[in-house]
């Protein structure tokens, strides 16, 4: 594939251009400057527009950090992760493309217009056009989970070959450990489609959560934390279970779009690539001039994730969102789940990110100390609120039927805060 230079854009904006520099082992970025002239710092705090080096066309290089492959922390918010990796060397394979032969910047090219956000990467690799087309949920997901354990190519015959484009434009672009669709639903008739490009009316943007149907209902318990979260009035967005050919999967509606408006979207990771700790978010929120509310959010997510043990609590799993004016906000709050290891030794269940510098056996006390630091009002009052939501998780856990064997050990493990 060998791209050697792509041109990023932003809502039909050239916002500059990325290049590969195979000695360096990184990509190199500049800024068009006619979208420095229209004002938009969509990479504030990491390589601001209002900075010299933008001002003076210096190129800036990317972060040779893992988590970034080389990329600057901005534009690598637009690569998939463990899920969309996967499918993408499944695709270089089955193509004979070597993976020796590929770097970053052809993978963004790979992705073209369907990254998560609102960047775009030209020139994109084209597989077919971008009209919208019925989705059979549980068909393509056996399809998927078998181009992902052959060893050897998939047999391209034709009904296999059209499987393969639809997995690669629904499927490659989100982040996220586990498989996962690109979709649009339409609530009253129950039909899906693909949800890249132009959906039609009637339909809602959603990202779809396989459930690979093992005794590990996780479709059910990230939409049992989708209803704890509401209740301790914690912002996301509308989610719901639907159940194809006798497996349940978890949709949620996307903040990153609107209609079929995109929304720039960076993840903390992104954002403030040193960040390690919750405070760090309480920091992004007071540098970015956010409203109150946003830091108010942060903080009930973040006792929810005490409480509730959803220690897969990392950089990449909170969100800034920045519309066309300019203006950030905290994004809605997602991937929230009960995520501890039963199987797995202590050290492996501890949180990602630390609050009052402990990544476990966080007591209320350290939720206050945060709280008071970053001058949440009713810090006590919002702690007893996350808590009495969580308290449900049993009943919650019962009406979808989970097994009360583990409803029993999930809550056991929980943190009485």
């Amino acid at each position: 594939m060998e791209t050697n230079v792509v041109k990023v854009k932003l809502w039909g904006m050239d916002v500059g251009y990325l290049s590969w520099d195979k000695k360096a082992g990184t990509a190199v970025f500049e800024f068009e400057p006619s979208f420095i002239e229209q004002g938009l710092d969509i990479a504030p705090l990491t390589m601001s527009i209002d900075s010299p080096r933008s001002r003076k066309q210096i190129p800036w290089t990317g972060d040779k950090d893992k988590l970034y492959q080389g990329l600057p922390p901005m534009i690598a918010d637009s690569l998939p992760d463990k899920w969309g990796n996967s499918l993408f060397k499944a695709w270089l394979r089955d193509n004979n493309i070597s993976t020796k032969q590929t770097n970053p910047v052809d993978h963004l090219s790979f992705i073209g217009s369907r990254a998560m956000g609102a960047l775009e990467y030209e020139p994109a690799q084209k597989l077919g056009d971008n009209a919208v087309f019925s989705v059979n949920v549980q068909k393509l997901y056996e399809f998927a989970k078998q181009v992902l354990n052959e060893r050897e190519a998939t047999v391209l015959n034709q009904e296999n070959s059209i499987l393969w484009q639809d997995l690669v434009k629904i499927s490659s672009s989100p982040g996220g450990k586990r498989p996962k669709a690109i979709v649009a639903l339409n609530k009253g008739t129950g039909e899906v489609i693909s949800g890249q490009g132009i959906i039609p009316e009637g339909f809602q943007h959603y990202i779809l959560k396989y459930d690979d149907n093992s005794a590990y209902p996780y479709a059910k318990l990230e939409y049992v934390y989708y209803r704890m979260a509401l209740d301790a009035g914690i912002e996301m967005m509308p989610s719901e279970l639907r159940t194809y050919d006798g497996v349940t999967h978890f949709l949620t509606q996307r903040f990153d779009r609107e209609g079929n408006e995109k929304i720039h979207t960076q993840t903390l990771a992104a954002m403030l690539p040193t960040s390690d700790s919750y405070e760090d978010i309480f920091s992004v929120i007071r540098r970015l001039n956010l409203p109150y509310e946003d830091s108010r959010q942060h903080f009930l997510r973040m006792v929810f994730n005490v409480t509730t043990r959803n220690v897969d609590d990392h950089s990449k799993n909170f969100s800034f969102c920045m519309n066309k004016k300019g203006i950030w906000r905290l994004s809605p709050a997602y991937d929230l789940t009960y995520s501890v290891d039963l199987t797995a030794p202590a050290y492996s269940n501890r949180h990602s990110l630390t609050i009052n510098g402990k990544n476990e056996d966080i007591t209320r006390e350290d939720l206050g100390t945060v709280g008071q630091n970053n001058d949440i009002q009713d810090y006590n009052a919002l702690i007893d609120t996350v808590y009495n939501a969580v308290a449900k998780f049993e009943s919650h856990a019962r009406e979808l039927r989970i097994d009360e064997k583990l409803i029993k050990s999930i809550q056991e493990d929980f943190i009485k805060v």
